[in-house]
């Protein structure tokens, strides 16, 4: 039973996918992590916290660009196809700060969907997720794209997501506290991302970035971790299991992160900054 939290309106994955496709706008994401930030400054293990961070997102979240999208989580919504562990979860993440959330949205308001790029281990049926997959290659099918990550993330190594993208290339930033370099990774973006479609995996400084990018209309989306759901999807994972050749914040083990060696010099020549 929820307290006191009431059910908003939240896209399907589909809706949103087709929006970010037909409409070319960008999207931030809000998860359990930025909702913490927004509450508090106290860090969320990856990344600390601060006043200017936690004022961000909830300007972000307060926000109403024409070109850019707000997504929060399916949980928050009257329905949703997920496992009875992650409605669980939620629940009592709900009961726990719903009431404080709620003053951050607007009952009135219709979000986008936050779990596009969670598309897979936590829904309980997996029928959508051909449909999902292939429109998240439509949207950056022949673009120029730039990746913006964590030096560990390494999106789309060792498989096949991006095969239709024009062009690939990379900014790697630090794998911690991502936000401590955000005007500097901002400012690399607005000189190596115009004109191109830019893919950021930062964990919250990527729920503000994609914000402050909408203003400079500059195509933005937050990623997330689209590219390990995949992986775990094409290995038919059942939990958050570590990836080799990756940096895996929730598995409880790590794998080596040596990129294998077919692999090692295509995503070197995508790097073009190391932050």
């Amino acid at each position: 039973m929820r307290k006191n939290f009431p059910f908003y309106k939240v896209e399907t994955l589909a809706e949103t996918l087709d929006e970010i496709i037909t409409h070319k706008k960008n999207i931030s994401r809000f998860g359990d992590g930025e909702f913490r930030l927004v509450l508090n400054t106290s860090g969320i293990g990856f990344q600390n916290g601060s006043i200017e961070l936690t004022e961000r997102l909830r300007e972000v979240l307060a926000s109403n660009l024409p070109n850019h999208l707000i997504a929060i989580p399916e949980t928050f919504s009257l329905k949703n196809n997920l496992n009875w562990r992650v409605k669980f979860w939620w629940l009592n993440y709900i009961n726990t700060v719903g009431v404080q959330i709620s003053q951050h949205l607007k009952p009135e308001k219709k979000y986008s969907n936050a779990f596009i790029t969670r598309f897979y281990l936590d829904y309980e049926t997996k029928k959508h997720i051909p449909n999902i997959l292939k429109k998240f290659k439509k949207i950056w099918e022949d673009q120029d794209v730039l990746i913006v990550e964590g030096a560990y993330s390494r999106l789309g190594v060792g498989n096949d997501l991006f095969d239709g993208v024009k062009s690939l290339k990379r900014i790697l930033c630090p794998t911690k506290d991502a936000f401590s370099a955000y005007h500097e990774i901002l400012s690399e973006i607005k000189t190596h991302g115009r004109n191109k479609l830019v893919l950021l995996a930062l964990g919250p400084t990527a729920t503000v970035m994609a914000f402050d990018l909408a203003k400079e209309n500059i195509w933005t989306i937050d990623t997330g971790h689209v590219d390990l759901e995949y992986m775990w999807y094409l290995q038919n994972a059942q939990e958050k299991i570590p990836v080799e050749g990756r940096l895996v914040n929730e598995a409880t083990e790590q794998l080596n992160l040596e990129i294998p060696t077919n692999e090692r010099l295509k995503y070197e020549k995508s790097i073009i900054k190391t932050m």
